[in-house]
């Protein structure tokens, strides 16, 4: 006769508590509720005795109420993370204060329990957190096993997971790829967007998108945790705003609130019961220079005015939840403002060498920094390796006073594209562009803006052609047959001035083509690092803002020169 089957031990049963509550009764239910439950539960009084206890005897995993004397539960986790402790604390509140629940989501709280505790909720949470554990020690006893059997489940795992981010970047939008923005008052913007996932499973996301009335209407969300759910919920969210933008009639006025309130009860319905979810709401109006915003558990905005001060707009409404009702959206004006920064929490909580946060050196190096690559560079300077999900948006007016400018118009034929080119060089160095490596590539990036307008704007030969014709070294003479055919002209524009001591220059060509029209980015870094075309790469790596028009066949490009290096 078989002998009956046992159930395996459950996981918590070795792992260690410590309790922290400084109410006896609700001390001793909780207890009571989690007997058994665990290998031993530690219990101390308040915040102080807490901290002392967990450094003594190094617990699994901390329960802790918020408001308690001498030290309360936010105070002690601040404790443990300035020691670089990263062990998982479910906190017990009554309070749903929009500052606490922030402070509690940048500390890393991995769950929230509400008072008075319900069995169901404090048994679903500590499911939750201690089958983090289990994974995560798992993956540590697993490492060298079974090698073989794992390189293959890998493979596998990789492939699907590679295919599934690829679904997750074909869900992103962004209309301002490559394309400037036209906004109140002529202002002109561009967008850049920089999204780096830490896992294939990205719990961060974001949509540009233009509206039917001309106006920019801007999504940011950063799902709670890692792994499959965060994916789906950040991915469901941002499909779901796009959804909704593109049901938008022609001709629609967005109404913020009206649509705000619309969007987040959709996500409401989809969120579980313990589920939070941060994400960001931002509307650009086309008529006047406002920003409406409405923010969930989210880092502050930064905005820059056109002698580079920052200013910070903090949060405005907890995490959503599934209970949430009120909604706060506030409206800033925009006069001056020159750049803004929108961001995950992935940016401003990075771990610097020194332990210390990457939030403390923000707001000058956005002050810094005139473009996207400038403050990437700066990040990377003292951030080795992100540990979060990062996405940055960083938008930019353009519409920069130029204290030089030359125009001309050429005809479509490669001479004159060559002698233009020339005149233009000999015109950069009279302006007195003060780095050499800087002006020369610059000068390289309008070589090749000139020459796409000439092969690809007048002479109307695409990428497939051209290979063709240079593969049968026939290309030259192809040249001279369809250029005697054209009366068409190439306008370039060239610029220099300054902004907030930071000189620059810009080039603008149009051609008489049909016009450009972008592929959408790549997976990971840059959105520019799917760019076809040597042209169009080299404009990309000398120039620090790359956009088109809406036509396509005008392009321009800025590059920045190092601050206080002015031309004579």
């Amino acid at each position: 006769m078989a002998s009956p089957q046992l159930s395996p031990e459950p996981f918590s049963r070795q792992l260690r508590l410590l309790l922290v509550e400084d109410d006896p009764i609700s001390c001793r239910l909780l207890q009571a509720r989690l007997a058994g439950d665990f290998a031993e539960i530690l219990v101390a009084e308040n915040g102080v005795a807490g901290l002392e206890l967990f450094l003594k005897e190094r617990p699994d995993l901390v329960v802790t109420d918020y408001l308690m004397p001498v030290m309360n539960g936010i105070s002690m986790v601040e404790e443990f993370r300035s020691r670089n402790i990263q062990v998982p604390v479910i906190l017990v509140t009554a309070s749903m204060d929009t500052d606490l629940l922030v402070k509690a989501i940048d500390l890393g709280i991995s769950s929230f329990l509400h008072k008075p505790v319900a069995a169901k909720n404090l048994a679903r949470s500590i499911a939750l957190v201690t089958g983090l554990i289990e994974h995560a020690h798992l993956q540590r006893k697993t490492v060298e096993q079974e090698l073989a059997l794992l390189h293959f489940k890998e493979k596998y795992h990789e492939s699907q997971q590679e295919q599934a981010f690829r679904k997750e970047l074909n869900i992103l939008e962004n209309d301002l790829y490559l394309r400037d923005w036209q906004g109140p008052q002529g202002s002109q913007w561009v967008a850049q967007a920089l999204y780096m996932p830490h896992d294939i499973m990205c719990g961060d996301s974001y949509s540009l998108r233009r509206l039917p009335d001309g106006g920019l209407l801007i999504y940011l969300g950063d799902a709670m945790g890692k792994g499959l759910a965060s994916s789906l919920t950040s991915m469901l969210a941002v499909y779901l705003f796009n959804l909704k933008v593109d049901a938008l009639p022609p001709g629609h006025v967005l109404h913020f609130s009206t649509f705000l309130e619309q969007y987040t009860r959709l996500i409401q319905k989809r969120l579980l019961d313990d589920e939070i979810f941060s994400f960001s709401l931002f509307h650009l109006d086309a008529q006047s220079p406002v920003l409406e915003a409405a923010t969930f558990g989210m880092p502050p905005i930064l905005l820059k005015d056109g002698q580079g001060m920052v200013a910070s707009l903090s949060c405005n409404n907890p995490p959503l939840s599934t209970y949430q009702e009120a909604l706060r959206c506030d409206r800033y004006p925009l006069d001056g403002i020159r750049q803004l920064l929108l961001y995950s929490d992935g940016l401003n909580e990075a771990f610097l060498q020194d332990d210390s946060m990457y939030r403390d050196h923000l707001d000058s190096d956005f002050a810094a920094s005139p473009c996207a690559d400038q403050l990437w560079k700066k990040f990377r300077a003292v951030v080795e390796t992100p540990e979060d999900d990062l996405t940055l948006l960083f938008l930019s007016r353009v519409d920069l006073p130029a204290l030089r400018e030359e125009s001309r118009s050429i005809p479509s034929r490669l001479r004159a594209v060559e002698a233009a080119c020339e005149d233009l060089e000999a015109l950069l160095d009279g302006w007195g562009a003060p780095d050499d490596a800087l002006r020369n590539g610059f000068i390289m990036a309008l070589r090749e803006a000139t020459l796409n307008a000439y092969e690809h704007g007048s002479l109307a030969i695409n990428e497939q052609e051209k290979r063709r014709l240079l593969e049968g070294s026939d290309y030259m003479e192809w040249l001279a047959q369809r250029e005697s055919a054209l009366d068409s002209t190439i306008a370039i524009h060239l610029c220099q001035g300054e902004s907030e001591g930071h000189p620059w220059l810009r080039a603008r060509v149009r051609d008489p083509g049909q016009g450009f029209r972008p592929r959408k980015p790549n997976p990971g870094g840059s959105e520019f690092a799917s760019l076809n075309g040597r042209g169009l790469r080299l404009m990309e790596k000398y120039s620090d803002t790359l956009y088109f028009n809406e036509q396509g066949n005008e392009v321009s490009f800025i590059k920045f020169l190092p601050k206080d290096s002015l031309c004579s």
